[in-house]
């Protein structure tokens, strides 16, 4: 599968730090340059070098886009949204705004993706690559990519390393309607198997589904979220995942987050395919008012992991309106 968006391929990666423009009211045929600007981003992403930016006008652009290969680590590539937020709209038919595979050094940022059937932007095989100051939302709300196991999400990171999630607002994301009897949530920020990655300040909110998945990842920092108002409830077991779920990998910090009025843990942690990780540190985090400040299982406990699994200090779980901390030896 494709993922359903029109792959683009990349101009030579030899250093170029030309800057392109795209405008709604540009010609493909013209320049590029800031009097002359393209019509799409996709004419921008074919001529675009390391060291090399793409400045993109407000507008509104039905483009979906996939890219192999492009940049290199020894300049960046920008692309951002110039003199206001451009819209990337998947008008509930296209799958995917941005994909980005086996790219490196890029700074994808003041971009608003919304209305994608699958994903609002996505990166796979990635290294070094920053996403910031996106708003992502209502992606995620009819999947197409069934053999991609893609659920509906706002932001997608996989198998990537050194990578950037930084001051998003990303809400409503996610199966809407929710595909009963199947269950699926979706999830605001969806990472797995991923190394070396920070997930900082964003808003994840009002999902249908979690805020942030962290699954299967290695030396990960989540710090400074704010997690609240995500829609965990499936009928038939109440509710799945969590404002943040932590499954697997190791060597996780989950720091100075807030998670409040979620429909489910503001926190889950669990080690579902008994990978036995080590090195959860959670420190000066707050959850309160969701069904569960914190929920962990399959640890082989009842209580607390011991503190070569989780170390914790700080956190405050209370006035969750089931429990506030719910430990659990299997699930």
């Amino acid at each position: 599968n494709d993922g359903g968006v029109d792959w683009i391929t990349p101009a030579p990666q030899s250093i170029d730090s030309t800057i392109y423009y795209v405008a709604a009211t540009g010609n493909d045929e013209n320049s590029g340059d800031e009097g002359h600007p393209f019509k799409s981003i996709a004419k921008a992403l074919k001529r675009i070098k390391p060291g090399g930016e793409i400045r993109i006008q407000p507008g509104e652009y039905h483009e979906h886009l996939g890219i192999d290969k492009l940049g290199a680590a020894s300049a960046a590539i920008r692309l951002t949204g110039w003199n206001g937020r451009p819209v990337l709209h998947g008008q509930n038919k296209r799958s995917i705004g941005l994909l980005f595979q086996n790219c490196k050094n890029l700074v994808i940022e003041n971009l608003t993706f919304t209305n994608f059937t699958d994903v609002g932007i996505m990166a796979a095989k990635c290294e070094n690559i920053e996403l910031r100051n996106l708003v992502v939302k209502e992606n995620g709300h009819a999947a197409q990519l069934a053999d991609w196991e893609i659920e509906g999400y706002g932001i997608h990171l996989e198998g990537s390393k050194n990578c950037l999630i930084e001051n998003n607002d990303v809400y409503r994301n996610g199966p809407d309607p929710q595909k009963f009897p199947d269950y699926l949530m979706g999830t605001g920020i969806d990472t797995y198997g991923n190394r070396g990655c920070i997930i900082r300040n964003n808003h994840s909110h009002d999902n249908i589904g979690g805020g942030i998945l962290v699954e299967d990842s290695f030396d990960i920092l989540v710090e400074g979220n704010t997690i609240d108002g995500n829609d965990l409830d499936a009928s038939a077991d109440e509710w799945w995942d969590g404002g943040l779920w932590l499954d697997g990998g190791g060597d996780v910090t989950v720091q100075d987050n807030v998670f409040f009025n979620n429909k489910g843990p503001g926190i889950e942690i669990s080690d579902e395919d008994k990978q036995q990780p080590t090195g959860y540190v959670l420190t000066n985090n707050k959850s309160y008012q969701n069904y569960y400040g914190i929920f962990i299982w399959n640890f082989g406990t009842k209580g607390w992991p011991d503190s070569t699994v989780i170390k914790r200090s700080g956190n405050l779980f209370s006035e969750n309106t089931r429990r506030d901390v719910w430990i659990v030896d299997w699930y």
